[in-house]
């Protein structure tokens, strides 16, 4: 009987069927293939595979070749390709495109040929020709018709070198080719070289004489194979292995301290790992903790790297690296998470509650949970490690998380990990924490509470940290006399006020013009900026309250040079959240949160989690110091800053997170329940209006009870870069109904572009 298998592509579309070439072995699943893909040839993975009735054999177009005779991804990959691409209602298509960074598109060479009577002209029989030599149209003609014969290979990476052809002879023996016969000789001994300058150097001698061997025949150039592409090496950073390493489970959870400390207390079992011969994938947010984590662990175990900054050529030999059954430690960000390791150990996922895994395109897949579905699939243990366990971590770990287990604070003050059941708590570094209320202080955007230690900094000569919630100078300009805000022509949001520039930008559309003389709606003079303080701002104000102080900055527009911080100069850094992926201060005895209620007041049911994340994080800006924290706000009685700041933190902790976890589930929020945001925008207001609610619509007539389905409703942003969004959520607690649900949300109609994104990380933002 045929065999056919279907094929997935890089593409948003499902997986295409075809049959299996007769005269070639079958590969597996998960390996590549090359399919006749629109007058030329296509790269594709194999997910299915079926044995069909001979009847239907004629429908289908038979594969060329394959590429692969074991599977090119990791264990089960091509199946979890598949159900991610179910669990979020993307095609699965753009869940390869997403996951794989690698392999699908390597250069191939396409040769074609007649078949024996086909009676080709243009292709005669028996004679192998490049397939692009005929036309899209004529290949397709021949191929329908059953007239070509089709074979490819890879085509390898070569250098253009120098090589000897003839060996020294009388002719080079004078005295004026003393140089040639060197150059000559030196090329003998090195057998190549990358060119005549290189050469030259080598034998020392002028260039001329290498250039006059190759015009006399003595050495030409030749395409030879391309070495092996370098792959990045991390230059290893200290760690001191701390415990005797993980306890036994199918998830792990490793909370508390510092990133250095979480690790160091996981080291140890990776050293066993790979002791006993096997390897581990582990996964980083992105590439400023992936070089740190991998410089951490180079120090006591061997690491490969793989980013978003590598090179095609570095992934695909990471990729055979991985696949050679080598004992290492892959340390990537998700564009590791299918690699073909042929015998882990473990995945461990460090900052696993970072906002930073979640894809912002595509499938919107959220890395850790697509970690911990290879892992079930792979019977792996997952180790998740974070600053705070999230309540997705926690229920993960322990189906019923209302049993878990609160340390005494003899045990939280340990200098060791310690642990209960299967969650190592590590102590959380100790921090001077001071609220300063806004309401009662004054000044702005630096209170009387925050100038006062400010002035301190400057007169012991020592370095402050200020974190802004924004960039620029302000989140609008607006006017004294009537109120008036100046908005973006495409965006329903106010222009940031860009001060060093005198201009007004848009953070989201880019759109920018000079700041205005006077306000456009009255034609007053007295627009000023809102008190929504950006880092120009902040570092202006820093600047006028200690004139003799360095002050630099650090955001997404504006990147000072922190050299003289890092030898110890005397100063300030005004900074966004960027700070935490840049190396620490030495001399840091200030950190100040201008404005913490800008974390707290997302409207996000993770808001606050998220702002006692961020307050957790802050020894990483001054690991081994005790540095003054002054957090500014209007809330100082929030629970997050309370849980922070109680004297025995960790049972504080420890107990918020249980409420965290009670109140989730309460209201069905995800992990406890499923959670899809749809965003359908258009340029036309009326359009978009109108395919939300038939998108609601068809969830109804799907089934869709009116508790499961929220909307239409504007976006609180209703429009951005000229597209008008509305949005409807998709609510419920049984995943198999809910992805029953999800099928019927089709991407675009037409003028409309339809998102989707299951398990929103910020239920408001804006869907790219």
């Amino acid at each position: 009987m045929p065999h056919a298998v279907d094929v997935l592509f890089p593409l948003p579309v499902p997986p295409f069927r075809f049959l299996a070439p007769f005269d070639q072995e079958a590969g597996p699943l998960g390996a590549r293939v090359v399919v006749p893909w629109q007058g030329g040839v296509r790269i594709g993975l194999v997910v299915g595979s079926e044995q069909l009735p001979a009847s239907q054999a004629t429908e289908y177009r038979d594969v060329i070749a394959w590429l692969d005779r074991e599977p090119f991804l990791a264990q089960g990959a091509h199946e979890l390709l598949l159900e991610l691409a179910e669990s979020s209602g993307a095609p699965p298509g753009v869940v390869l495109a997403s996951l794989v960074p690698v392999g699908l598109r390597e250069e191939l060479l396409h040769e074609v040929s007649a078949v024996e009577g086909s009676g080709s002209l243009a292709l005669p029989a028996g004679e192998w020709r490049r397939g692009d030599s005929l036309g899209p149209a004529e290949l397709d003609l021949y191929r329908r018709q059953g007239m070509v014969r089709e074979r490819v290979r890879r085509v390898e990476r070569t250098i253009s070198c120098l090589v000897p052809q003839r060996p020294v002879d009388e002719a080079l023996m004078g005295k004026a080719q003393a140089n040639q016969r060197l150059a000559l000789e030196r090329l003998w001994e090195l057998e190549s070289a990358a060119g005549a300058a290189e050469l030259a150097r080598n034998a020392a001698v002028p260039d001329s004489a290498v250039r006059a061997l190759v015009r006399k025949g003595y050495a030409d150039y030749r395409e030879l194979p391309a070495p092996p592409v370098a792959l990045h090496a991390p230059e290893p950073v200290q760690l001191e292995p701390r415990g005797d390493g993980l306890p036994k489970g199918p998830v792990i959870l490793v909370s508390g301290g510092l990133r250095r400390d979480r690790l160091a207390a996981i080291v140890p079992t990776l050293e066993r790992d790979v002791a006993a011969g096997h390897s581990v994938l582990v996964l980083a947010p992105e590439a400023a903790y992936l070089t740190q984590t991998a410089a951490w662990l180079a120090s006591r175990v061997p690491v490969l790297v793989i980013s978003g900054n590598s090179s095609d050529e570095q992934r695909l030999r990471v990729w055979e690296e991985a696949a050679s059954g080598r004992a290492l430690v892959l340390v990537g960000t998700y564009a590791a998470l299918l690699a073909p390791l042929l015998d882990p150990a473990r995945i461990v996922v460090t900052e696993a509650g970072s906002g930073a895994y979640k894809l912002a395109a595509g499938p919107r897949l959220f890395i850790p949970a697509a970690a911990r579905r290879l892992a079930q699939r792979r019977n792996l243990p997952l180790v998740l490690s974070d600053v705070l366990a999230s309540p997705e971590m926690r229920l993960w770990a322990s189906p019923d998380s209302a049993q878990a287990t609160s340390l005494s604070t003899a045990d939280c003050l340990g200098s060791e990990p310690t642990s209960t059941s299967n969650h190592i708590r590590l102590p959380n570094p100790r921090q001077r924490l001071f609220a300063s209320d806004l309401s009662e202080a004054t000044g702005w955007p630096l209170g009387s509470h925050l100038a006062q230690v400010l002035r301190q900094v400057q007169e012991r000569g020592r370095q402050a940290v200020l974190l802004a919630p924004r960039r620029g100078f302000s989140a609008a300009l607006a006017c004294k006399d009537c109120g008036h805000t100046v908005m973006c022509p495409n965006c329903d949001l106010a222009l940031r006020y860009h001060r060093s520039h005198d201009r007004l930008r848009c953070h989201q559309c880019g759109y920018g013009v000079p700041l205005p003389e006077v306000c456009p709606n009255c034609g007053g003079s007295s627009l000023a900026p809102g008190r929504a303080a950006g880092t120009e701002w902040i570092a202006g104000a820093v600047a006028k309250l200690l004139p003799d102080l360095q002050v630099l900055r650090l955001d997404g527009d504006h990147q000072d040079d922190l050299t003289p911080l890092r030898e110890g100069t005397p100063g300030v850094l005004v900074a966004t959240s960027s700070i935490f992926r840049v190396l620490p201060l030495p001399h840091v005895s200030l950190i100040g949160i201008t404005l913490l209620d800008t974390h707290l007041n997302v409207s996000d049911f993770r808001a606050a989690e998220e702002s006692l994340r961020l307050l957790l994080q802050l020894p990483e800006l001054a690991p081994g110091g005790r540095p003054l924290v002054v957090v500014q706000t209007f809330q100082p009685e929030h629970e997050a800053l309370i849980a922070s700041t109680e004297e025995n933190s960790e049972a504080a902790l420890e107990a918020y997170g249980l409420r965290l976890m009670e109140r989730r589930t309460r209201f069905h929020y995800p992990p406890f329940g499923q959670l899809a945001k749809i965003q359908v925008s258009s340029k036309d207001r009326g359009a978009a209006e109108r395919e939300a609610a038939r998108v609601a619509g068809s969830l109804t007539a799907a089934g869709a009870t009116g508790d499961e389905v929220l909307g239409p409703v504007p976006a609180p942003v209703s429009r951005v870069r000229g597209q008008y969004s509305f949005l409807v959520y998709l609510r419920g607690e049984e995943k198999s109904r809910f992805r029953m649900l999800l099928r019927g949300v089709s991407q675009a109609s037409g003028r409309v572009r339809v998102r989707l994104d299951v398990d929103p990380r910020d239920v408001a933002e804006f869907l790219e």
